[in-house]
């Protein structure tokens, strides 16, 4: 359900909109003005803000004006009781969506919403397809690239809860964004909730509200994704009544965790609640780290040029060796700033070895060949237990190694 906020410092006008607006199957909330409006907005999320001009002590422009310094997709209303054509071209320049002049008829107050209502949905379709072309990850011509493709492509068409997971600075954020926008709900709303910024009493209220119903943040997701950033962080005593809302949420709105964190060792560790994790981690994806596929390195650095309207077009051969000997701690993000502070320094369109910076030209830091094969072997091992389930016997089996 979409959400409506009404500011108007008469609360006769908040009745009687509430009144025409409820019944259409949009959610309202209210406000007398535009630094209580403010607050509201900073404390929930709301589709579309309907307000007057004249109020005091914030007017509606200088709410507009604030609004779409914080989003400037935000859409917003704009009513006034006076045929102003000043503030009207004002609250234009300013962003504002519509102008409307009060007395205003019943059919032109529900035609603005109507068309407020679906650009906001083309809005948020067009960001998470933004974010989406905004990844690089899938660049490079490696079975690991092309097995997470279609890996990828797989999970987007299932309508089950999804769990990304990958290494820090892996985007899983540009990842759900992928998912979303090859789904068939594509159209539908992306809408983002990150458990590790949030404040923990606010998460609980936009989550689930004092009634046990699915917040105002998860409601504006219906139909579309919900996106749960940072999953990890869901404090414990909230862990139990989001698995019911997931649950509740089934066939309504498809929801998508992410963590870099290892879910199922914090289940044993009793940190994490165990039927949270059965439900979201029936379907999951992991996201490469990039240490595991320096042969794209080349291919995802020309893509990431292109991206970012660079004017390079090639590694020369010793930096793609540096860059592909690198372990890359902070993943893809890392990889993006490397490039980035390169181009600064580059000169011509092949990003050079002294280009780079020192970090990645001081091979002296770099593991030595006992070691990288020693830590290559200690992850393929967990990998097989973790497959095996922990079977130790079964796991010892497949990788002809007794000491596990």
């Amino acid at each position: 359900m979409q959400s409506i906020l009404i500011v108007d410092d008469l609360e006769s006008i908040h009745e009687m909109l509430d009144a025409v607006i409820q019944p259409i199957g949009y959610s309202t909330a209210f406000a007398t003005d535009g630094e209580i409006a403010l607050q509201k907005i900073r404390e929930e999320h709301y589709d579309i803000v309907l307000t007057d001009i004249n109020m005091k002590p914030m007017d509606g422009l200088s709410l507009l004006a604030k609004v779409k310094e914080a989003d400037p997709e935000a859409i917003v209303i704009m009513m006034s009781g006076y045929a102003n054509v000043d503030n009207a071209t004002q609250a234009l320049k300013l962003g504002a969506f519509d102008y409307l002049t009060k007395p205003f008829k019943v059919d032109q107050l529900m035609n603005s919403i109507a068309r407020a209502a679906d650009e906001r949905k083309k809005r948020r379709s067009s960001s998470a397809a933004a974010a989406a072309q905004n990844s690089i990850l899938l660049s490079g011509d490696s079975e690991i690239a092309k097995s997470f493709n279609e890996r990828l492509s797989r999970a987007a068409k299932l309508p089950t809860p999804l769990l990304i997971v990958g290494d820090a600075g892996t985007q899983k954020a540009n990842i759900a964004a992928l998912v979303h926008a090859r789904s068939a709900s594509a159209d539908e709303p992306f809408v983002t909730i990150d458990a590790k910024q949030a404040d923990p009493a606010a998460l609980t209220e936009t989550l689930v509200d004092s009634n046990g119903s699915p917040g105002e943040t998860v409601r504006s997701a219906q139909g579309g994704f919900l996106y749960l950033a940072h999953v990890d962080s869901i404090p414990r005593e909230l862990q139990a009544p989001l698995g019911t809302l997931i649950r509740d949420l089934k066939g309504e709105t498809r929801v998508v965790c992410s963590s870099s964190r290892d879910l199922e060792q914090l289940v044993e560790d009793g940190q994490f609640e165990d039927a949270l994790y059965f439900r979201i981690a029936n379907n999951l994806l992991q996201v490469p780290a990039l240490r595991d596929r320096p042969e794209d390195i080349p291919a995802l650095a020309l893509a990431y040029f292109a991206q970012s309207h660079l004017p390079f077009n090639a590694l020369a051969e010793g930096a793609a060796a540096l860059m592909q000997g690198y372990r890359w701690p902070g993943n893809y993000t890392e990889f993006q700033e490397v490039l980035a502070a390169a181009a600064q320094v580059g000169e011509g369109e092949t990003v050079r070895e002294a280009d780079l910076p020192d970090k990645l030209r001081d091979i002296s830091s770099w593991p030595n060949l006992e070691d990288y094969l020693a830590e290559q072997a200690q992850r393929y091992k967990s990998a097989v237990l973790k497959a095996c389930q922990g079977d130790s016997e079964k796991a010892a089996q497949i990788l002809g190694d007794s000491d596990l």
